[in-house]
């Protein structure tokens, strides 16, 4: 069952790293307006949807990858007691959802970039994971109980999967224009 979430978890991040290059390489002529641009370069709805949609995926990427290497160490921690590092483990991965958000929010408002469904939905998304991680915590870490550990796994990979489509949903539905503009 181990195998079945690392494996997941590899496909997520792939297709994430697929997303943000996509976006890149879609929108070439405003590659550096998506990473540096500001206000002035936002003149239109789909301008700012398009800012909004990158900053979405390339921060769930970003935070992604930070996250899963994060888990990984705290896991190999040695001298540590066990409840300690379950409560450290559980506590950090809360805290990088919480920078997550922060950080989604932040570069919005920083960009003076107005929120898309996608940045949206994403934000909603880290809130229900935060409250998983949180409930995983006082549970397994606090309590030490076991009852609702499969329950977090598979919820953590459904939530990252849920992220995962609601990045790719612009890339997609850009896609789709495009195919049926050729058909028209």
């Amino acid at each position: 069952m181990s195998d079945f979430f690392v494996i997941t978890g590899w496909a997520i991040r792939m297709f994430e790293v697929l997303i943000v290059l996509y976006i890149l390489f879609k929108f070439k002529n405003r590659r550096w307006s998506l990473f540096f641009g500001g206000k002035s370069s936002l003149k239109t709805i789909q301008d700012h949807e398009l800012h909004s949609c990158f900053l979405s995926a390339f921060t769930v990427m970003v935070f992604h990858f930070t996250s899963s290497n994060l888990a990984q160490h705290i896991v190999t921690i040695q001298g540590m007691e066990k409840f300690a590092l379950r409560q450290f483990f559980y506590f950090s991965m809360f805290s990088c959802s919480m920078a997550f958000a922060a950080a989604l929010f932040f570069l919005h408002k920083i960009r003076g970039c107005s929120f898309s469904p996608t940045a949206r939905n994403c934000l909603y998304i880290t809130f229900l994971m935060s409250t998983l991680q949180m409930l995983q915590f006082v549970s397994h870490g606090l309590l030490d109980s076991n009852r609702i550990t499969l329950f977090y796994q598979y919820g953590v990979v459904v939530l990252n999967i849920s992220t995962l489509a609601v990045v790719a949903n612009h890339p997609i539905r850009n896609m789709v224009r495009k195919l049926n503009r050729k058909e028209a």
